[in-house]
């Protein structure tokens, strides 16, 4: 097939990035052509481009022109949109489906129903939008804590809903658990339709090799992510005050905006590696203890939980949403009250006391997320099967 892959990054990379990029790679492997059309918003970060911001992430009409016009000169199959926020705009999703091409969404958050995406407002978990309709956001200032930016995005959605933008396209979540939120907010405010809405996992791409024992692993744990406030990383450090000498090696993979807070704790057996390339992130997470997953919101795909467990390695996660759901407690790992540095702590003495069938936490995993059947979920998607390609 020749399918177009349509994405904008965020200033700050994360998982919806790497889900992107993995996607991309596994349908190249499979001999498929694949276009890009990819945008950042760091091309709006200064100047003209800000300025004109606000319009673009409502109507981008150069970009809704540049995807139908590169569906049609390549004769492009199916279209697969990732993220529309800010610089594209959803006008790129009418712009494919004006094409009569099979398009497909990958919702990677709740933000057609959610202006900041997260379902999370003032570190506690908030419903109020999808309830209650798109104006409780601007009066909160959902956005980047701005009702400036939160005005544009609710206009976004509130526009988009009225158009029945997303009518006819092929929604993928990929969990049960965001499925079930999207319906249940669906059936208050209609914004797609309820039987296009399938759940695709992310992929999961990891080292496919031996997995390393629980008994020969370090002594550390590992927490990878962005280092913000809703990825629970001031609960992780004072975890780690409350352990003290005591902790096992905390390794933190990643940036953001709490890092300089971080960083100036100075604990002990706190180590910062910075953003990691995949590989290299793997390889560290496949000879730890356990990953940590911190979360106060209900994310959309924990993504570094599963590709810990793919690597054989516990998650002690915070228990809400789909971090809660992706730890099947005592086998794979454990979970504590999300934001409870003390809970957290204990569940780290806890796991340091057990033992854990590593090889057997790999296996199941690897079945359930592995490639070829992302691949075939992917194909279905499309219209097609694996077994015409």
């Amino acid at each position: 097939m020749k399918i177009l892959l349509v994405h904008c990054h965020y200033r700050l990379p994360g998982g919806e990035d790497a889900v992107f990029a993995a996607e991309r790679e596994l349908l190249e492997r499979h001999g498929h052509t694949v276009l890009v059309y990819e945008r950042s918003n760091e091309e709006a970060a200064h100047g003209a481009a800000k300025a004109l911001l606000p319009l673009h992430a409502v109507w981008n009409r150069r970009a809704a022109r540049e995807v139908k016009d590169l569906i049609e000169r390549e004769g492009v199959e199916a279209v697969h949109i990732h993220n529309t926020l800010l610089l594209l705009s959803p006008a790129v999703v009418r712009a494919a489906k004006s094409c009569g091409v099979p398009v497909v969404q990958t919702l990677h958050n709740f933000r057609l129903f959610c202006p900041n995406g997260i379902l999370l407002r003032d570190g506690q978990v908030c419903e109020e939008c999808p309830h209650h309709g798109l104006h409780c956001a601007l009066k909160h200032s959902c956005y980047r804590g701005s009702k400036a930016q939160t005005l544009v995005v609710v206009a976004v959605y509130w526009l988009h809903r009225a158009l029945g933008t997303w009518r006819g396209v092929t929604i993928a979540a990929p969990t049960e658990f965001d499925r079930e939120k999207l319906l249940e907010f669906n059936k208050i405010y209609p914004m797609f339709d309820a039987n296009r809405l399938v759940v695709k996992p992310n992929p999961v791409c990891v080292p496919n090799g031996p997995v390393t024992p629980w008994d020969e692993r370090k002594r550390q744990f590992v927490f990878a992510g962005r280092l913000e406030e809703l990825k629970g990383i001031r609960t992780v450090i004072e975890a780690w005050r409350i352990l003290d000498k005591n902790a096992p090696e905390l390794l933190v993979a990643g940036n953001g905006p709490l890092a300089d807070w971080a960083k100036a704790q100075k604990l002990p057996k706190v180590r910062f590696l910075g953003q990691l390339p995949r590989d290299e992130l793997h390889r560290i997470i496949g000879e730890s203890r356990a990953v940590v997953g911190a979360s106060l919101c209900y994310e959309s795909f924990a993504l570094v939980p599963a590709e810990a467990h793919a690597l054989g390695t516990p998650v002690l996660a915070s228990g809400i949403g789909n971090m809660g759901a992706s730890v099947r407690p005592g086998f794979d790992g454990l979970c504590f009250a999300p934001g409870d540095a003390a809970a957290l702590a204990g569940a780290v003495r806890a796991m340091s006391a057990m033992q854990f069938d590593c090889a057997a936490i790999a296996a199941a995993t690897r079945r359930r997320f592995g490639e070829e059947e992302n691949y075939k979920t992917l194909m279905r998607l499309y219209g097609r099967s694996a077994a015409e390609e």
